[in-house]
This record gives C-alpha cells, sequence and structure tokens, in this order.
C-alpha cells in the first residue's frame, strides 16, 4: 500500500472508522491517485474522524488542500492533493452510494 494510503487508513482505523475501502482514481482524474470512503456513528465520530486524518497527513508531511464540511455535517470531505478522502455518517452513507460511482474503479487492500 502506498504510504500516503497508509497514513489515511491508518489514522481511520486509530479512530474507529468502519467500512474503509479505497479506490485507484487515476483512470478517471490523473491528478488524484486514490479516493478513500469510510463511515462513523455519529456526528461527533465523524468530526473527529476527519480532524485526525487532517492532522496525520499534515504530520507525514502531505498537502491538506482543504477540508468540507463541520461539527454538524454526515458528510465531510478532506482534500489531500493526491488523495481525497470522504467520511460519513452511516445513514448518508447509504444514501450517495458512492462505491456505486466508483464500482469501475480498481479496489485498493487497505488492511493494515
Amino acid at each position: 500500500m502506498d504510504h500516503k494510503l497508509a497514513v489515511v487508513v491508518k489514522a481511520i482505523d486509530e479512530k474507529k472508522g468502519k467500512n474503509v475501502v479505497a479506490y485507484a482514481f487515476t483512470q478517471l482524474n490523473p491528478f488524484i491517485d486514490y479516493t478513500v470512503i469510510a463511515e462513523a456513528s455519529n456526528y461527533r465520530q465523524v468530526y473527529a474522524l476527519a480532524n485526525h486524518v487532517k492532522e496525520q497527513a499534515r504530520e507525514a508531511g502531505m498537502n491538506v488542500q482543504r477540508m468540507e464540511g463541520n461539527q454538524n455535517s454526515s458528510w465531510i470531505l478532506i482534500d489531500l492533493d493526491t488523495i481525497i478522502v470522504h467520511i460519513f455518517l452511516s445513514e448518508t452513507r447509504d444514501i450517495y452510494r458512492l462505491e456505486q460511482l466508483y464500482g469501475d474503479l480498481p479496489m485498493v487492500d487497505v488492511s493494515l
């Protein structure tokens, strides 16, 4: 697993994020290597996960472009330049079903 992707996946795991999947994204956008999707069971955890990913990415020297969402968001997006991270509230993930959108892309093994 790519080092940057491993930083993201480990950060999600440390805050008990669930159902983590990653897709190799370059065939859709050559500027983005991966997109990662994870979920949390409540709003507080969604925000905690997103903040932890952002902090760990910065500590690893990654470029954090922006984070869209706040404490009351059921979906937070983190733009890490070459990795896009989606943190969802479980119910919100079921509504948007990004896995169907990205279903033709190669999945990446994110097991630690």
